[in-house]
C-alpha cells in the first residue's frame, strides 16, 4: 500500500500537489476511478477515489476519513542543533517522526558547526518518515533560530536542557512527569556554552543528565525522544 499525503482538503475533496501528483501518474501509473489512501498531516486517514488526474495534480473525492489517535500522546518538542554533516541531523528527524514527536526547533547556539539548513529538504524528510511509518500527525518543523530567541519563546509544563558541563543533573527519568507537555534543548557537538546553560536556567529550564555515556547530538535527540514516549505508554 502507498500512502499520500496532502494538506490542499476542502470538504468531499483533496488535491494531490505537483510531487505526489507525479508519483501517482508516471511511477505507481493510478488510473481514474482508482481507490488510493492518503493523510493530511494533522491526525486525519483519508479513503478516495481519483477524479482526474495530471502530472501536476490529481483531484480526489473523498469517501471516508477516519481519525488517528496520536503517536505522542503528549506535546514533545525537541530544539536541537543541526550537526555539521547534515545526515545525521536527517536520521533523527526520520526516526524522531516514527517514534512520535510533536515538534522540531533547529537552534542556532555558540558553538554551532552548521549555521544553515534547507528547510524544504528536511520537510520532505518528514513527510516520507510519516508515511512509510503509516502516521496521519506530521511533526512541526519550525525555522532555524538563535537559542537565545528561542528560550525566551519556549513553552511546556516542563522545560529541560540536557548538557554534559559540570554541576547537578538529575537523570531525564527521575525529573520528568509523564503526561506533561515537554521541551527538551539538545546542544551541538560541542555542548552548550557554561553562558548558555546559565541563560537556560534563568528562563526555568532545568538541567538533565541522559545517562553516563557521552552521547552525540543525534543520539541524545533521540534518547530523548524514545524516553519521554515509553514514560508516556
Amino acid at each position: 500500500m502507498y500512502l499520500f499525503y496532502t494538506n490542499k482538503i476542502d470538504g468531499e475533496w483533496a488535491v494531490l500537489e505537483e510531487t505526489e501528483a507525479r508519483h501517482c501518474v508516471q511511477v505507481l501509473r493510478k488510473k481514474e476511478g482508482d481507490a488510493i489512501q492518503f493523510v493530511d498531516g494533522k491526525g486525519s486517514w483519508y479513503t478516495g477515489r481519483l477524479a482526474t488526474l495530471h502530472k501536476k495534480e490529481c483531484r480526489v473525492s473523498i469517501e471516508q476519513r477516519v481519525v488517528q489517535a496520536p503517536a505522542t500522546k503528549v506535546d514533545l518538542h525537541l530544539a536541537v542543533a543541526p550537526t555539521k554533516n547534515i545526515d545525521r541531523f536527517e536520521w533523527f528527524l526520520e526516526k524522531a517522526t516514527e517514534m512520535g514527536i510533536s515538534q522540531v526547533t533547529p537552534l542556532l547556539c555558540k558553538r554551532s558547526e552548521r549555521k544553515r539548513i534547507r528547510p524544504e529538504r528536511l520537510e520532505r524528510i518528514l513527510v516520507a518518515a510519516m508515511k512509510q511509518s503509516l502516521k496521519a500527525q506530521l511533526p512541526i518543523l519550525h525555522p532555524l533560530q538563535t537559542l537565545s530567541n528561542f528560550l525566551t519563546e519556549a513553552n511546556g509544563e516542563q522545560k529541560l536542557i540536557a548538557h554534559c558541563n559540570p554541576g547537578e543533573k538529575k537523570l531525564l527519568k527521575d525529573i520528568y512527569s509523564p503526561g506533561k507537555s515537554v521541551c527538551i534543548l539538545i546542544g551541538p557537538e560541542g555542548d552548550f556554552s557554561e553562558e548558555e546553560v546559565q541563560a537556560a536556567l534563568q528562563l526555568g529550564f532545568e538541567p538533565i543528565s541522559l545517562g553516563e555515556a557521552r552521547l552525540r547530538t543525534e543520539t541524545a535527540a533521540m534518547v530523548a525522544c524514545h524516553s519521554i514516549n515509553f514514560m508516556n505508554q
